[in-house]
């Protein structure tokens, strides 16, 4: 009988295409992939550390799974572990914490060896799984294909760098052959993903590497669309606007983070930029793409925001071309520069800050659904719902759309004409 594993992720889309790799490792093991609320002979705990929040969660959950798989070997990988083995005594019910790749007596044990040991000889090694393949026991229909790992920024309130270590890029090579085996395994959504994908081949030399690889992956590929991630503003240039706008692949949708509209902030910050330039980028994007969605990243209550300064962040997304927001507080990290000021905002300030930019969200993700109705949009169907007779998915521009199911649509891109939005969750139909 085989011995079963199960992942739990906390965090990004990084973390996404890095449990995908600990899915693939298990399944060339031997071990069959459960569900996380399923009996597990192992359970990981693939962790976060951007914000407090996330240690939090990533303790939480390592808690839990011994709470109900109480004889399972619980391994803690990924960012949080990286950057706090002093916290290993915190988790008592984690048996291995796999930092730096080390197990817990320090022997240097990777995960593949602490899988083999669990194993013990009771099941001949698997087969190799494509990325598709091992999103889907993940439960995602989208391939989150990893293309580039670390960070060279020097962010003053940001522990990544110290977690991922310096921007590396993978061969491009093995990219094109990953989303080659994921496509012929069924993959219609690629999402490049990375801690700075923008950065993609500058630790090679090569300053526009990225726009290079996604007019291979589309001369490589026949019906996946692919989607960036999260781009830095100052890596947004004409070759990827051109990418956008030319090809129906390309799906029409940026996540670019700004994390403030005050000069006075970004500068504290050390972001590379200032609002006007941001505003540049993205408002080119929008007169360029018919249809695009443009996401931000804003944090509340960094170190010295005043009063004034918040207000001006405000003040800009309410003017910017943005139709989201991924809005959270700041959260002081040990490591960075901004640990050790001695201004930061009070937690009380940091909520009504946190909740005036939702309410801002909340209008801005209306505002773009409501201008949907009548499109026709190009939907992955994702997942069906609860009671029958509908499934859901994301269009090429991120909107979640529900329509009628139909078994052989799950996995395939649907032409859907959308209507009303209701519950932030537009209404269609399929056509064509």
């Amino acid at each position: 009988m085989r011995k079963r594993l199960a992942v739990v992720t906390v965090g990004c889309k990084a973390n996404f295409a890095d449990s995908a790799a600990i899915v693939r490792a298990a399944v060339l093991e031997g071990f069959e992939v459960v569900p996380h609320a399923s009996f597990a002979d192992v359970v990981v705990i693939n962790s976060c550390t951007v914000t407090h929040r996330a240690d939090r969660d990533s303790r939480s959950l390592a808690r839990r799974s011994r709470r109900e798989n109480p004889g399972a070997t619980i391994v803690l990988s990924g960012c949080y572990a990286r950057v706090a083995p002093d916290a290993r005594s915190r988790v008592p019910e984690v048996d291995y914490w796999l930092g730096s790749g080390n197990g817990e007596d320090g022997s240097g044990q990777t995960l593949s060896e602490i899988l083999n040991r669990v194993r013990g000889g009771s099941a001949e090694p698997g087969t190799s799984l494509s990325e598709h393949a091992a999103d889907l026991l993940l439960g995602h229909r989208r391939t989150f294909l990893k293309i580039q790992d670390g960070c060279d920024s020097a962010c003053a309130y940001c522990v990544v760098p110290l977690a991922r270590g310096k921007s590396r890029s993978l061969p491009e090579a093995k990219i094109l052959e990953a989303a080659a085996a994921s496509e012929a395994d069924g993959a219609r959504e690629l999402v490049l993903t990375g801690i700075h994908i923008g950065r993609y081949g500058s630790d090679r030399g090569e300053p526009d590497a990225l726009s290079s690889l996604v007019r291979r992956l589309l001369g490589r590929l026949s019906e996946a669309r692919i989607r960036l991630s999260s781009i830095e503003p100052k890596e947004m240039n004409e070759r990827l606007l051109d990418l956008l706008e030319e090809h129906r692949r390309v799906c029409p949708h940026l996540h670019v983070p700004l994390q403030s509209g005050c000069d006075r902030t970004l500068s504290r910050m050390r972001r590379p930029y200032r609002a006007r330039e941001y505003r540049e980028t993205v408002s080119a994007a929008a007169e360029r793409i018919p249809g695009i969605q443009i996401g931000a990243d804003v944090m509340a209550g960094f170190p010295g925001e005043t009063r004034e300064d918040f207000l001006e962040t405000v003040r800009f997304l309410r003017d910017a071309p943005v139709h989201y927001l991924h809005v959270f507080p700041y959260s002081s990290r040990p490591g960075t520069e901004s640990a050790g000021w001695k201004d930061d905002v009070p937690p009380a300030v940091k909520k009504e800050r946190v909740g005036t930019l939702l309410s801002l969200d909340r209008e801005k993700r209306e505002r773009f659904a409501a201008a949907q109705a009548g499109r026709i949009l190009e939907v992955l169907a994702e997942r069906e719902l609860p009671g029958g007779g509908r499934m859901s998915g994301r269009s090429e521009n991120y909107l979640e759309v529900a329509f009628p199911a139909g078994g052989e649509r799950l996995g395939k891109l649907c032409r859907v004409r959308v209507g009303a939005c209701r519950n932030g969750v537009l209404d269609g139909e399929v056509t064509g």
